[in-house]
């Protein structure tokens, strides 16, 4: 059930961050999270009580570290998708935050087993063949490259830490620390859009998209956060971590990014690494 839970969460995740970068080519990125969070906030709002439970103040607390880490990881994942190539940048950000989430849950106590070690063997050198295969080989092109690692790199250390800040709540809180996280996230983003003077809520032209990308993306971290309290975080970490799938299918669908053999080769080593740890 929890792999179950996390591979659901992992192709909502994709297809709300595609939709959130989306979005973000005809408005600015933090508009777009501002947005999406209130959807977000719409949705957990009516599923918290439905589910019960009660929250103690640490709950609410590690919630808000979560929301506020998850929320700027989607400000420069969105940027990333809008200004540079998906192919680079989701690649990495699930790399990065696998490997954060499966070294937290080893500090903690997990053990997984030898075979998930050599995954993340395997997957960390993916990221240099992900990258050096991205973008066009002229001076353009390896600067927009660079720049989708910078921001890919950025991605997964915030929504690697949103899992483990969201992990340590208690079994017994239900949904509870998602509100608190979507609190915290709407509070900061919000802040943000003001201080650079940025409109706090999306045209007409865009809301649709943001308003599903956060839905989306609410319901995902619903099935995540279960998931999590039914198995192991170093492990339904990399399943999650399948999320680019869904991104990059998308993109090659509708925008027709096209994926190189190098990019190609990392995008199958990650894969490959992914799949050892989950197995494992």
């Amino acid at each position: 059930m929890p792999i179950l839970l996390a591979g659901l969460a992992s192709g909502m995740f994709g297809t709300a961050d595609f939709l959130g970068g989306l979005a973000s080519r005809r408005a600015p990125a933090v508009t777009v999270v501002v947005g999406s969070q209130l959807a977000g906030l719409a949705v957990v709002l009516v599923a918290a009580p439905l589910m019960g439970g009660t929250a103690e103040a640490s709950d609410w607390l590690w919630g808000a570290a979560a929301g506020a880490s998850g929320a700027g990881a989607l400000v420069a994942f969105y940027h990333a998708i809008a200004t540079t190539r998906v192919g680079v940048a989701a690649p990495v950000g699930a790399v990065v935050a696998t490997v954060l989430q499966v070294l937290f849950g080893v500090a903690i106590g997990e053990r997984p087993a030898p075979l998930s070690w050599l995954g993340v063997i395997v997957a960390l050198p993916a990221i240099v063949l992900i990258t050096g295969g991205g973008g066009a080989g002229d001076a353009a092109g390896r600067a927009v490259t660079r720049r989708a690692l910078s921001l890919g790199v950025i991605t997964g250390v915030g929504f690697g830490l949103f899992g483990v800040f969201i992990s340590r709540t208690g079994d017994e809180s239900g949904l509870w620390p998602l509100l608190g996280a979507r609190a915290a996230s709407i509070l900061l983003v919000a802040t943000v859009a003001l201080w650079l003077a940025r409109p706090l809520v999306p045209g007409r032209g865009v809301a649709g998209t943001a308003l599903a990308a956060g839905s989306m993306d609410m319901v995902a971290n619903v099935l995540f956060l279960l998931s999590i309290r039914r198995g192991l975080l170093s492990l339904v970490s990399v399943i999650l971590a399948l999320y680019p799938a869904m991104t990059l299918l998308l993109a090659r669908t509708v925008l027709g990014e096209r994926i190189v053999v190098m990019q190609g080769a990392g995008l199958v080593m990650a894969a490959l690494g992914v799949s050892l740890i989950a197995v494992g």
